[in-house]
């Protein structure tokens, strides 16, 4: 082969082979960000960070480096069917979601103690766990039902002491789909059927407290009827005893006025004898039966002298 052509064949090559480098270190010295990223420059051949982040954007840089990258915006966290012990040692079944949104002023520490997100990421989550089997401990099974507010914020407190630590901000916790083993299912309903009926007693109580009082007040107002009926009828019969006790008074008064006269002089002037016959015969007279009476001979007109 020609000098000449030899040579053209070396610049050829050598053109290719600097266009696939400058290629190369191109584009390893181009970056991109998006609107949900946020990075922190890293030289991986001085092995050197950038202290302040970098935002949405095209960046250009030393070949090789490279954006360690943390999302910008909050990042959700589910855990589904979590199983935790409550108070009680029972175990619960839950779901629960928050979401975190990573300090950006401190991605510096972070990266120095996590590295990347991704490790940064399995504590947190490992976090979330503690937090969860902490707030579950708090509360006996019947509270997960009648206090679940109250656990979603135990649930958000302890999320929040935990990421705080680690130079992150909880945003909200949804704590749902609570459950607890079968045996407990039949008794939260009984009480919340007790629950109800005590409700329903308490609308009643004062609908049937006035009845009541009105019975009261009926039977009361019966009462002082009957008590003033049975006065009144004690008055009337007093009054006929009084009136025939002093007719049976005046009756007797007057026989026996009548009875005085007939010993007086002025009347038959009768001795008691003569009085006890004309009381016989008229004793005798008023009979409604025939009388019989046998006397001893001879014949006494007395009943008093021998």
């Amino acid at each position: 082969m020609p000098k000449v052509t030899r040579n053209c064949v070396l610049i050829i090559i050598a053109v290719i082979c600097i266009v696939i480098i400058s290629t190369a270190l191109i584009g390893t010295s181009i970056r991109k960000l998006t609107s949900a990223e946020v990075g922190i420059f890293y030289n991986r051949v001085l092995l050197t960070l950038r202290p302040d982040p970098y935002y949405e954007g095209l960046y250009m840089g030393p070949p090789g480096f490279e954006f360690i990258i943390f999302p910008k915006t909050f990042t959700t966290k589910k855990f589904s069917d979590f199983k935790c012990l409550n108070a009680e040692g029972i175990t619960m079944e839950l779901n629960v979601e928050y979401q975190y949104k990573v300090d950006i002023d401190s991605l510096q520490i972070i990266m120095k103690d996590f590295k990347d997100f991704d490790d940064y990421k399995e504590i947190l989550e490992d976090e979330g766990e503690a937090a969860l089997h902490n707030a579950c401990s708090r509360f006996n099974t019947t509270q997960f039902q009648s206090e679940r507010g109250s656990f979603q914020e135990v649930v958000r407190q302890q999320l929040q002491k935990r990421y705080t630590d680690h130079l992150s901000t909880i945003a909200g916790v949804q704590v749902d789909n609570i459950e607890w083993p079968d045996k407990f299912e039949g008794v939260i309903e009984e009480k919340e059927r007790a629950r109800e009926d005590i409700k329903v007693a308490e609308t009643e109580r004062p609908r049937l407290l006035t009845a009541a009082d009105t019975e009261i007040l009926k039977a009361t107002t019966q009462a002082q009827i009957v008590l003033e009926t049975a006065e009144s009828d004690a008055r009337v019969r007093k009054a006929k005893a009084d009136l025939v006790a002093e007719a049976i008074t005046a009756e007797f008064e007057k026989e026996a006025e009548t009875y005085s006269q007939i010993l007086s002089n002025q009347g038959l002037n009768f001795n008691q004898e003569g009085l006890v016959s004309y009381l016989g015969t008229r004793v005798i007279a008023a009979a409604k039966k025939p009388v019989y009476i046998g006397l001893g001979t001879p014949a006494k007109t007395s009943y008093v002298t021998p």
